[in-house]
């Protein structure tokens, strides 16, 4: 009995000091990560101090984030089942657990309306050790001026115009914002490539920007594997007269295809499940 009673007590004594390693080795891990990621970080800062803090060893770019849906995919995967942009986070980045450790989000939204929301899911996520920033600026092949974002008096079917207002009917009910122009080759030369990051995923929904801004970014060698690793793109066809452009997705895969260098890959896929987000508060 005795001997029955001291080997349980051994045994206890094993896992007890198993857990207590365990967790102190997570609370490290958990802070090295918040003490370099905790970091709000601003376009305009023209001191990178803040920027060099940044531990990305990858990036995700949203270009065209809306409500934060596919940034909440890539670091909260289990609230989404079944999104199609899941397996190529997986594929791109590694397993959630990797991602939340190694991946720094940077996501554009045209719409101010969308930001009170943004910010609120970048700062939980932050809080969390999290390297999320979202920004209201209009994706464009300058900084130079604005564009002029118009907005339904129901939030719950805002238009997002861009610089396509004459897709918006009704204009004189809506309200408009003047939102600034960003140049998104100058951004990823004086931001996100100086970072050094082993990966950049793109995504670009910018409702008919992107026939200005992808033959930027091809001008521009954003499009080799060694820059932009993968990328999903829509391209908006209905927008394509408006802007004078014969741009397709399938001539813009050739043109990335004529490059000397390894080209980016373009993911196929087209996600826009839960477009309205799950009622999950994002600090869960």
């Amino acid at each position: 009995m005795g001997r029955c009673f001291r080997k349980e007590t051994n045994t206890f004594r094993c896992m007890l000091a198993l857990t207590v390693t365990l967790l102190c080795i997570a609370m490290l891990l958990h802070i090295k990560t918040y003490s370099t990621v905790g970091t709000d970080v601003s376009v305009n800062d023209d001191s990178t101090d803040k920027w060099r803090k940044l531990s990305c060893r990858h990036v995700y770019l949203d270009l065209g984030c809306n409500k934060g849906v596919q940034v909440r995919k890539l670091f909260q995967p289990w609230l989404y089942p079944g999104a199609a942009i899941i397996p190529y986070f997986d594929k791109v980045f590694g397993h959630v657990a990797k991602r939340r450790r190694d991946v720094c989000a940077f996501g554009f939204e045209a719409n101010p309306r969308h930001m009170d929301r943004l910010n609120y899911i970048s700062r939980a996520f932050r809080d969390k050790g999290l390297a999320v920033m979202f920004y209201n600026y209009a994706i464009s092949n300058t900084s130079k001026g604005t564009v002029t974002i118009y907005s339904e008096t129901n939030f719950d079917v805002d238009w997002g115009a861009g610089i396509l207002d004459v897709a918006i009917q009704d204009k004189q009910n809506m309200t408009q914002y003047a939102v600034p122009n960003i140049d998104i080759v100058q951004f990823m030369k004086e931001k996100i490539i100086p970072l050094s990051p082993e990966k950049i995923f793109m995504k670009m929904d910018i409702e008919g920007s992107e026939f200005l801004v992808l033959p930027h970014m091809l001008r521009s060698g954003m499009f080799c594997k060694n820059v932009i690793t993968s990328m999903v793109i829509e391209v908006h066809d209905w927008a394509a007269s408006k802007m004078r452009s014969r741009l397709t997705l399938d001539s813009f895969q050739k043109q990335i295809e004529a490059q000397k260098c390894v080209p980016s890959e373009i993911v196929p896929v087209d996600d826009e499940s839960y477009n309205e987000d799950v009622n999950v508060d994002p600090s869960w």
